[in-house]
């Protein structure tokens, strides 16, 4: 009965936990899907405890059971009888969790309820069930089966998810109620098993050090987990109550698009993290120095979730293939740019997207592609609707961009219909100030010149440093910190300080998603890879529409491999930038060729593997985290090894110092505990109850002292017998030499390991250190109600047992203990009251 107790004790448990997950869906399927594989798991469980089976069979049981459940819920069309598992309903449910990795990569929280979604929630949650119904139930340990459920609980806290603060309240209350109900459900079936229900406190069982061990462990896990996500890069505290912020790892969102939709920055930062570089696609261009090839374009900066894409009323405009014309650029500015042809050869690997968009370069004025194309007029997005991605073609004209610094410092003020792009959220609003010392400390005149600042300042002259291993900024918090304390972190950050930042001075701008021109080939051929993924910032000037800028450190190392800053913006001195004749290209010399390409894309390329073997550059900051954490560690564990020997060393000077350098008594006493430190730390040990000659007879015949250590020993005894019993110590000179010399026989009759240990772990320090702090942490212990009980009863004791003179009359004896029995009342409860001894001879008879 007790086991079915704790069953359904631990599948409620898991279900309650489960709660937590509902910011990661859209709608409950999810929720029932789990409650269900956490029943069927019970179910399975408890039926494997109907005889005494052997862990490792239950835990398979449990996991078959899951199995069934899963494929009833999941496959049961292909199942034998709609139940039992065949190869088929098998196989169909490993393409379904395939599928649902692929969404869970493509999809940005909440996420639809989608099969390959649901399965994997159900799976997860019943996994979390066995291993909770294990632990709690046939291991007989509740408190432990918490591990499993925090797991689960905490997922959601490692992505990047809108939360109220209401529900994540009602779904913490409701894991906390599961775990108590757990743990009641064992401490019940404990309690059963004492022989008295209600026992008093002398008849309690002795609780103290599994109660003391519990608040230590439960004192160092808060240590823990508020000092390691300050020294792990990339592991940062998360809000459990209030709007989410990203969890472990830094990938949260930036910019969602709405629920279910794919995120860019999700997408983007997913591949910038991944270990394996993936061909995104080839490409031939008519230009010198291509364009960076934009997909998303996030124009709504939002309080709590970044830059958001669609912020503007999309309006879509069929590509036929010419599309809209660019927003803000004029005629006569367009017409001195240089016309590039890009013929564009996705990879065969491409997934597909909500969105279907295609990388092109900005601003496109025609794409011819297979398929309905239509194209954004505020960003001139391009979609491809109803087509394939993967090894898709098609080819891009569009304009390269490269107007002159002196045109640009002249453009006039920006028109009222773009005003929504210089509007930010109140909490922003404090960072105005910052962006203001910028551009006066450079000596910015024009609008121009102040995003020119805020490149050069961000890019070069602020001591920022690129890194990957940085937290997503997603709010003005995060922003604060990366652009006054942490400065560090990769295009996400550099793309919306510098847009933030550029809105606070009221230039028009927004966060371009995508790629750099990549890396050339051969010739006008080259690729693009996932490394290449790239966020930046674009900057509107009326009459010359939306231009981009590059915040991000670029270069090789340590910066964004193959971002360029664009020419314009490298030359602010009034003269041309560059002329559409003379150089084609926006952006300034990306140099490389296809020996700067890994072999693992060369092969993918079909190029023949030599040369270079340097990846493309997209390397951390100079400065590893990693690396300076491991420096921390090894200084800190040689401090650490280094202190004990130090302390000792220093107790030991600080014993012979002062009056034990004066008085005869004190230095007996010194050379004495010097001796008794010495015992225990090279592990021969003493009685506290022998007497010093005792201690000095049994130490010389078990290490086979040498006469002049065993004399020197025997001088050491004495001495401390005289200065504890006789009327005067004797004469302390040469103690301290006796001392020396008694600790080098000890250590040279003990085995090399020991000496060793001695030294450098002396036992007469670690203990008493020891002792220390597991006393300090265990000070709550003394308000357990146990221990208060027990002192109460104690101190009463004494009081009614006080001793008497033999003189002392009967009547007096009889008057002390009803005194003593009228304040025992005040103190003692009326059961422990009951328990007093009973008055003696003498009180009776008064």
């Amino acid at each position: 009965m007790s086991s079915h107790r704790r069953t359904i004790a631990a599948a409620a448990a898991t279900i309650l936990t489960s709660i937590s997950l509902y910011p990661v869906f859209i709608g409950t399927a999810w929720f029932w899907a789990g409650a269900g594989a956490v029943l069927a798991v019970a179910g399975a469980a408890t039926l494997t405890r109907l005889r005494r089976l052997p862990v490792l069979v239950c835990v398979v049981g449990s996991l078959a059971g899951l199995l069934l459940y899963l494929n009833l819920v999941f496959s049961n069309g292909r199942s034998w009888g709609h139940l039992l598992p065949t190869a088929t309903s098998l196989r169909l449910l490993w393409d379904l969790a395939g599928q649902g990795f692929r969404e869970s990569a493509k999809y940005a929280p909440p996420v639809p309820a989608l099969s390959g979604m649901v399965l994997l929630a159900a799976a997860g949650i019943g996994l979390t069930a066995v291993l909770t119904d294990l632990i709690a139930v046939r291991l007989g340990s509740a408190a432990l089966a918490g591990l499993p459920l925090l797991l689960l609980f905490t997922e959601p806290f490692t992505l990047s998810i809108s939360r109220d603060a209401l529900g994540t309240a009602i779904a913490f209350c409701a894991a906390t109620a599961g775990y108590l109900w757990m743990l009641s459900s064992e401490g019940r079936d404990r309690i059963r098993e004492w022989e008295h229900k209600n026992p008093d406190p002398r008849q309690m069982p002795d609780t103290t050090a599994v109660a003391a061990a519990g608040r230590r462990v439960g004192a160092a896990s808060m240590v823990v987990a508020l000092c390691v996500p300050l020294i792990i890069p990339g592991l940062h505290v998360t809000r459990l109550f209030g709007a989410g912020q990203p969890g472990i790892g830094g990938h949260g969102t930036g910019a969602g698009a709405g629920a279910g939709f794919p995120d860019p920055n999700t997408q983007m930062s997913n591949e910038l993290h991944a270990t394996q570089t993936q061909v995104e696609f080839t490409y031939t261009s008519t230009a010198i120095n291509p364009q960076y090839f934009q997909v998303y374009v996030l124009d709504n900066l939002t309080a709590s979730q970044g830059w958001k894409i669609f912020g503007q009323p999309s309006v879509l405009a069929a590509a036929n293939p010419q599309l809209p014309a660019a927003p803000g650029l004029a005629a006569s500015v367009s017409s001195a740019f240089a016309r590039v042809t890009t013929h564009v050869t996705l990879s065969g690997s491409v997934p597909q997207d909500q969105y279907n968009a295609l990388p092109v370069p900005y601003p496109a004025t025609a794409v011819t592609a297979p398929g309905n194309l239509q194209a954004d007029r505020s960003s001139l997005m391009v979609f491809d609707n109803d087509q394939r991605l993967a090894g898709l073609s098609y080819s891009v004209k569009s304009l390269d961009a490269a107007p002159s610094a002196k045109g640009l410092d002249g453009a006039p003020a920006p028109a009222t219909t773009v005003s929504y792009y210089t509007q930010v959220p109140s909490s922003y609003l404090a960072l105005r100030s910052l962006a203001q010392s910028v551009v006066k400390a450079a000596g910015a005149k024009t609008a121009f010149q102040d995003a020119v600042a805020l490149q050069n300042w961000l890019s070069a002259g602020g001591g920022f440093r690129y890194t990957l291993n940085a937290p997503t900024v997603i709010n003005e918090n995060g922003l604060a910190k990366f652009l006054e304390h942490a400065k560090r972190g990769y295009c996400q950050q550099f793309s919306f300080a510098m847009a933030a930042l550029a809105r606070l001075l009221g230039i028009p701008a927004r966060v371009g998603i995508g790629f750099t021109s990549g890396t050339p080939v051969a010739g006008s051929e080259w690729v693009v890879t996932s490394h290449d993924a790239h966020a930046w910032p674009e900057l509107y000037f009326q009459g010359y529409g939306w231009l981009r800028f590059e915040p991000t450190p670029a270069g090789s190392a340590p910066g964004q491999g193959t971002a360029t800053a664009p020419v314009y913006t490298l030359n602010t001195s009034g003269t041309p930038g560059s002329s559409a004749g003379s150089q084609q290209g926006g952006t300034s010399a990306a140099p490389g060729a296809a020996s700067n390409l890994s072999p693992a894309i060369r092969n993918q390329l079909g190029l023949p593997i030599g040369g270079g073997s340097g990846a493309v550059a997209h390397s951390s900051a100079g400065v590893n985290p990693w690396e300076v954490l491991g420096f921390c560690v090894l200084g800190l564990a040689l401090i650490a090894a280094a202190t004990p020997s130090v302390v000792r060393l220093l107790v030991r000077r600080r014993r012979w110092r002062g009056r034990a350098a004066r008085a005869d008594d004190a230095q007996a006493h010194a050379a004495w505990r010097e001796l008794r430190d010495d015992l225990v730390d090279y592990q021969v040990g003493y009685l506290p109850s022998q007497s010093p000659r005792t201690v000095a007879a049994r130490t010389a015949s078990t290490l086979e002292l040498a006469p002049p250590a065993e004399a020197a020993l025997g001088r050491i005894a004495m001495a401390e017998e005289r200065a504890r019993y006789a009327a005067r110590a004797g004469s302390g000179e040469g103690l301290r030499g006796d001392s020396a010399a008694v600790r080098k026989a000890v250590a040279t009759a003990v085995p090399r390991w020991t000496r060793w240990r001695a030294r450098l772990l002396p036992t007469s320090v670690l203990s008493p250190a020891l002792t220390a702090v597991l006393q300090a942490t265990d000070i709550f212990g003394r308000l357990n109600p146990e221990r208060l009980a027990k002192a109460r009863l104690n101190r009463t004791r004494n009081l009614l047992q006080v001793p008497f003179l033999p003189s002392a009359p009967a009547f007096v004896q009889a008057l002390h203990h009803r005194a003593a029995v009228a304040l025992a009342a005040v103190l003692l409860p009326p059961p422990a009251l009951a328990r007093l001894p009973a008055p003696g001879h003498a009180e009776r008879d008064a």
